[in-house]
């Protein structure tokens, strides 16, 4: 069904590793922020992976901020055989953002009209991992889904979810990188809605004026002893933390602020590491020629480590 078949030949991929493992032109390029908006073709033209693969994966690495994800990423590279096709993966993963027993959107939304729409769009995906979609099938089901409406903030985050998910990857693999932040955004909100400090209302409506006049604050500080054009960042972030400390009612607030995130960031890395385990465990069942050769390979050594 795709034209991309995984790498060519060993040597490239070992060179793709090599760059990941350096935080070389390809990575930054592919697996950070910069990928958002940036050309991240060289990773299906000349690495052979399939676009929608390439989009979701950098939303599992939280584009370069989460440390933990090189190992996942050395792994899942190393799991894809030479010449394979890897679109279907990239479909199995998608659906994990509706069915993952744990994360999975589907846990939040009610049966009803939105759940069998948001259903719908799923038995494409699933369809489509083995067998082409008609566009019209895709047209019906974005259609059936913009006439549903959520009741609350969860429920409208699945029906988002699941319109980006209604879309042809061969199309528009771009779709995949919407499915993984849509995901990521549900799961935060979660994650925030839940914790066990939250604010008011009143405290949030308090907490928002004091950083807008603050950083107000900051700039008219910073200006009247520097040009605005050489403000960076240390700076402002210096002369904020003078001002905030200064009150410790205003300060109280953005120290517990600073705690629930922190909170939610230790959710939102139990989440990437989940489904990262999932993804290679996709991986390893789609293509198991590939985990029984390691397996031998890794047996090898060991046996040879041992007659040593």
């Amino acid at each position: 069904m795709s034209v991309y078949r995984a790498f060519g030949d060993e040597a490239k991929r070992h060179a793709l590793i090599a760059d990941l493992r350096g935080k070389g032109p390809i990575y930054t390029a592919w697996l950070t922020r910069a990928s958002i908006e940036g050309d991240i073709s060289i990773v299906s033209d000349d690495f052979g992976l399939h676009p929608a693969l390439a989009r979701l994966l950098p939303v599992l690495g939280s584009f370069g901020e989460a440390e933990d994800a090189a190992r996942f990423y050395e792994a899942l590279l190393d799991a894809i055989p030479i010449g394979a096709e890897t679109g279907s993966l990239a479909r199995q993963t998608l659906l994990l953002a509706w069915s993952d027993p744990v994360y999975g959107r589907s846990k939040v939304v009610e049966h009803g009209q939105v759940r069998d729409a948001c259903e719908d769009v799923i038995a494409l995906v699933a369809q489509s991992i083995d067998t082409p979609v008609d566009k019209t099938a895709w047209r019906a089901a974005r259609a059936k889904l913009a006439n549903v409406h959520g009741d609350n903030e969860k429920m409208a985050a699945a029906i988002y979810l699941a319109m980006s998910l209604a879309w042809d990857l061969e199309r528009a693999p771009g779709a995949a990188h919407d499915v993984m932040t849509a995901w990521a955004s549900a799961v935060s909100a979660e994650a925030d809605a839940s914790d066990e400090d939250c604010f008011s209302a009143e405290e949030n409506a308090a907490f928002e004026t004091a950083m807008n006049k603050i950083n107000e604050e900051v700039m008219e500080a910073l200006s009247r002893r520097q040009s605005i054009d050489s403000i960076d960042i240390e700076d402002f972030l210096a002369e904020a933390d003078k001002i905030w400390t200064a009150d410790p009612a205003r300060n109280a607030l953005k120290v517990r602020s600073i705690a629930r995130r922190e909170r939610t960031n230790a959710k939102m890395a139990a989440w990437r590491a989940a489904i990262q385990r999932r993804v290679l465990e996709l991986a390893e069942a789609s293509f198991p020629a590939r985990t029984a050769s390691r397996f031998e390979q890794n047996r090898g050594r060991m046996l040879n480590q041992s007659n040593v």
